[in-house]
C-alpha cells in the first residue's frame, strides 16, 4: 500500500505553528511507527502565502528586494525582509530578473495577504512602462482567493463581510472601491486580453482581488493569476507522489470553509479524485461539517490536539484507521 501526505503545518500549544519541515518529520515518524509496511511519501507543502518558497527545495539567491529560489523550471520569489510583499521591492526583484534574461517561469506566491504598501507602487513610473520592462518574463501570481478586484464579491466587499453595520468601515470600503474602479478604468484597456470564454476585463477575473489588489497589479503587468494549491502541488512534487497512492492525506493546522477551495486539503482532494482513492485530512482545528467535507471530496477529517504530541498521536490513529492490516 502507498500513502501520499501533504504536510503543511500544525498549531503549537501556545502560539504559532510548526514549520512544514518539522511537520514532515513528525508525520513520517508517527505513521511509520503505526504502519511500517506502508510505502510512505511525505511532502512539505507551503501555504501559498508570500513565504511559500521557504518550504521548497532549491538554491536561494538575493535579487532586488526579494529572494529567489530555483525550483526546477521555475524561480519562486519570497520577500527578503518579512512575511509581506513590499511592492517597490518586488518590482526591483522582477526588474533584476528581467535584466538578467531569466527564461524560467517567475512564481510570485501572494496567498491573500495584503502588501506592506500600495499595490500600484509595483508599476513604478507607470503601467505601460512596467509592462514593457517585464515583457520578456513569464510571471505567475499564486493566490488563495477567487475574488475579483471589483464588484459585489470583490476586494472591498470582502472588507465589509460580516461587519456591514460598521459605518466607518463601510465608508472606507466605498472609498477603496472608488479608487480601484478609477485605477481599473485606466489599466484594464492597457492589460486587455482577448478571450472567448470568461470576463473580458482584467478587473473582473477571478483572483485579481487577492492580496489587497497586488494580484491585479501583477496581472496588469502580464502575470498569469493561478490558484496556489495546484501550482504548489506541482512545484513540491506532491502531484507525482499522489499519482500511484492508495490514500492521499493533508495535514493542516486549521480546516475552514475557505480551505476546501484553496490550500493543501483542496490539492489533496483533487489529486485523490483523479485516482479514485480516499482523501483524508488531519487538522488541529476543524471548522467544517460532514456535508461540506463530502462536497469537497474529503472522505474523513480527523481533529487532534495542538502540539507535537497531539500531531503524532492523531497521525498514528489515522494510519491505523486508513491502512489495512498487513
Amino acid at each position: 500500500m502507498r500513502a501520499a501526505i501533504a504536510a503543511q503545518s500544525w498549531l503549537r500549544p501556545d502560539t504559532g505553528r510548526l514549520t512544514p519541515v518539522d511537520t514532515v518529520r513528525i508525520v513520517r515518524d508517527a505513521w511509520s511507527a503505526a504502519a511500517s509496511h506502508v510505502e510512505l511519501q511525505v511532502v512539505a507543502t507551503p501555504s501559498g502565502g508570500p513565504r511559500s518558497a521557504d518550504a521548497l527545495a532549491g538554491e536561494v539567491r538575493a535579487v532586488g528586494g526579494a529572494t529567489a529560489r530555483d525550483v526546477g523550471a521555475s524561480v519562486v520569489l519570497a520577500p527578503a525582509a518579512n512575511g509581506r510583499w513590499e511592492p517597490a521591492a518586488l518590482r526591483a526583484a522582477l526588474l533584476g530578473l528581467a535584466a538578467a534574461g531569466e527564461q524560467r517561469s517567475i512564481v510570485v506566491p501572494l496567498g491573500d495577504a495584503p502588501p506592506a504598501g500600495d499595490a500600484v507602487d509595483l508599476w513604478g513610473g507607470g503601467l505601460e512602462a512596467a509592462r514593457a520592462d517585464l515583457s520578456a518574463l513569464r510571471m505567475v501570481a499564486l493566490v488563495t482567493s477567487d475574488r475579483p478586484l471589483l464588484g459585489f464579491t470583490g476586494m472591498s466587499a470582502a472588507v465589509r463581510d460580516g461587519r456591514e453595520h460598521d459605518a466607518a468601515l463601510a465608508s472606507a470600503a466605498q472609498a477603496q472601491e472608488e479608487r480601484w474602479t478609477a485605477i481599473a478604468r485606466a489599466a484594464d484597456p492597457v492589460a486587455s486580453r482577448r478571450t472567448l470564454v470568461g470576463p473580458g476585463r482584467l478587473s473582473d477575473e477571478r483572483g485579481t482581488g487577492a492580496a489587497g489588489g497586488l494580484a491585479y497589479a501583477l496581472a496588469a503587468m502580464g502575470a498569469h493569476v493561478a490558484p496556489a494549491a495546484g501550482a504548489l502541488a506541482e512545484l513540491t512534487g506532491f502531484d507525482r507522489a499522489a499519482a500511484d497512492a492508495d490514500v492521499v492525506v493533508a495535514v493542516v493546522d486549521r480546516l475552514r470553509a475557505a480551505d476546501l477551495d484553496h490550500g493543501a486539503a483542496s490539492a489533496a482532494s483533487s489529486l485523490a479524485a483523479r485516482r479514485g482513492v480516499p482523501c483524508v485530512v488531519v487538522t488541529a482545528e476543524l471548522a467544517v461539517g460532514k456535508r461540506d467535507l463530502m462536497a469537497a471530496g474529503i472522505a474523513g477529517a480527523h481533529e487532534g490536539a495542538a502540539g507535537e504530541g497531539g500531531l503524532a498521536d492523531q497521525v498514528r490513529r489515522v494510519a491505523q484507521t486508513w491502512t489495512p492490516a498487513r
